[in-house]
């Protein structure tokens, strides 16, 4: 009886000795397989492949959180192994909440749970199919990251197991190594796609820089947006003149015509549908499933198109909404921060280049139209130089004029000194003749008379030629005056026209600047 029991005891101590053989073998499989990962899935579906073969398990299955709150749940995302096809097949479309079947329970609990038999999970909808389908027992644990439980990874056996606390102390370690290689995995994917990110947005930038116009603007921002971010299909929408309705302007890509026939079609108001949500609330939308959007026209279509996620961006120039770009992708998303603002920014960066595009089309008319100014000022400073080059001309002419008059004023002046003087001698002779008529007597009173009139003729043209003479001399001295004035005005003219040819050289190098400007 001793030597059975020290035989017994040998044979506990080796069963012991080889599961922690097997159970260091694992983990050192498992780290090796992980540790090669470079994506969120290749390290969940290498990890899932380690285990299972490594402890036995038949089936594994990997789950993640999805939603947030109340609303939050685990859904299955990646298996590994064989089974039958109806438990593979109630695993794929099943969901559970915190605290509900297996996985539910290990989510609550943050820690490993372990289950003899898997049907005994009353609260657990692959119970039935499980003990159809020779399922037994069960092991899950948690995946963690930040602190906060993401995901679950289970295994299942097709027999019933006992495992140790060692064992089970591995599994969970295995449950932190798999957390850490996930989530690492998952940073290095979050770096990526911001990188990504930071090269589409650069890659829209550098394209709207080009754009000249605003419909090839919208289209550099569709199909860049569409490439740089991995979507499917994307559309532009523009607010109608009279600021009622969104109507579809352009699209790229392609994800059915049932959906495309549709989508070039519709016309969305303020607050109805995707597009027009986002015209209202003048915000970037996400939506998880357009097929779930009940007032757009565009959800039957989704769900027959298989169109699932999908983003809009509201386009804003100067304060006003004036159109939303939308894409959408044929899988479901989850957005990302870092991806969300990378969509801001592209939205931004078209409305920036619109109103580029329009404040240089403003420019341009306002450029054309001072062209068109300045050519017709140029025209009428040109014709105000010919008119003053005229009114010199006529000026000069009316200065030789009136020096004609003062030299004619002159010889009247002469004319009348020469009738002064005639005047001066008849006088004189009529005096003298006076005189010998009263030495004549009585003779002589028929010549005193005449004498007599003759000497009032004479006193009368010398008072008619002095008053001739003082007028002469004033219309002298008015065409002096003249002549001066009219020297003053041909200066004045001579400097206007200088001033016109300086202003019409000022406007032609403005026309000049202003064309290179335009071009």
């Amino acid at each position: 009886m001793k030597r059975a029991g020290r035989d017994k005891a040998p044979t506990a101590a080796a069963t012991a000795a080889a599961e922690a053989e097997a159970d260091v073998r694992a983990v050192v499989a498992v780290v090796k397989a992980v540790a090669a990962a470079t994506t969120v899935q290749q390290a969940v579906s290498v990890a899932l492949e380690a285990v299972r073969s490594q402890f036995g398990w038949v089936y594994g299955s990997y789950w993640t959180v999805e939603g947030k709150g109340s609303g939050a749940e685990l859904r299955f995302t990646q298996e590994s192994g064989a089974t039958s096809e109806e438990f593979r097949a109630v695993t794929r479309s099943a969901s559970f909440c915190e605290g509900i079947g297996l996985s539910g329970r290990a989510w609550k609990a943050r820690d490993l749970v372990f289950v003899r038999d898997i049907a005994e999970l009353t609260d657990c909808v692959r119970a039935p199919v499980a003990q159809r389908s020779g399922v037994r027992s069960g092991v899950c644990f948690p995946i963690t990251a930040g602190g906060a439980v993401v995901g679950t990874m289970d295994f299942f056996a097709d027999h019933t197991l006992d495992p140790s606390p060692g064992r089970l102390d591995v599994l969970r370690s295995i449950g932190v190594l798999v957390s850490q290689a996930i989530e690492r995995a998952t940073e290095a994917e979050r770096q990526a796609k911001a990188a990504q990110d930071v090269e589409a947005v650069n890659a829209v930038l550098r394209e709207l820089s080009k754009a000249n116009d605003p419909t090839k603007a919208v289209r550099f921002a569709l199909d860049t947006i569409c490439s740089g971010f991995g979507w499917n299909y994307g559309s532009y929408w523009s607010v109608d003149p009279t600021g009622k309705a969104l109507h579809f302007d352009q699209e790229v890509g392609q994800v059915g015509d049932e959906f495309r026939r549709v989508t070039t079609t519709a016309s969305f108001a303020k607050g109805v549908g995707v597009a027009g949500r986002t015209w209202a609330a003048r915000d970037f939308l996400f939506v998880e499933d357009l097929a779930e959007v009940t007032d757009c026209v565009r959800a039957p279509a989704a769900r027959n198109a298989g169109v699932k996620s999908g983003v809009c961006l509201p386009i804003i120039v100067n304060g006003e909404v004036v159109g939303t770009m939308d894409f959408f992708a044929t899988r479901t998303l989850v957005m990302s921060e870092s991806r969300e603002s990378a969509l801001r920014n592209t939205g931004f960066l078209l409305g920036q280049a619109l109103d580029r595009i329009a404040t240089r089309e403003k420019l341009n008319v306002a450029g054309r139209e001072l062209v068109i100014s300045i050519e017709e000022v140029e025209k009428n400073v040109v014709a105000a130089g010919m008119v003053a080059e005229r009114g010199r001309a006529l000026t000069v002419e009316a200065n030789d004029d009136v020096a004609g008059l003062g030299e004619s004023s002159a010889q009247i002046s002469k004319v009348v000194s020469t009738i002064q003087a005639i005047a001066a001698q008849t006088n004189l002779l009529a005096l003298n003749a006076t005189i010998e008529a009263a030495r004549a007597g009585d003779a002589g009173k028929g010549f005193a008379v005449v004498a007599g009139e003759v000497k009032e003729l004479a006193n009368g043209t010398a008072k008619a030629t002095t008053e001739v003479d003082e007028r002469v001399r004033l219309i002298q001295t008015q065409v002096q005056d003249v002549i001066a004035r009219l020297t003053q005005i041909t200066t004045v003219v001579d400097e206007i026209n200088e001033t016109q040819n300086i202003i019409a050289g000022v406007l032609t190098e403005q026309v000049a600047v202003t064309r290179a400007i335009l071009d």
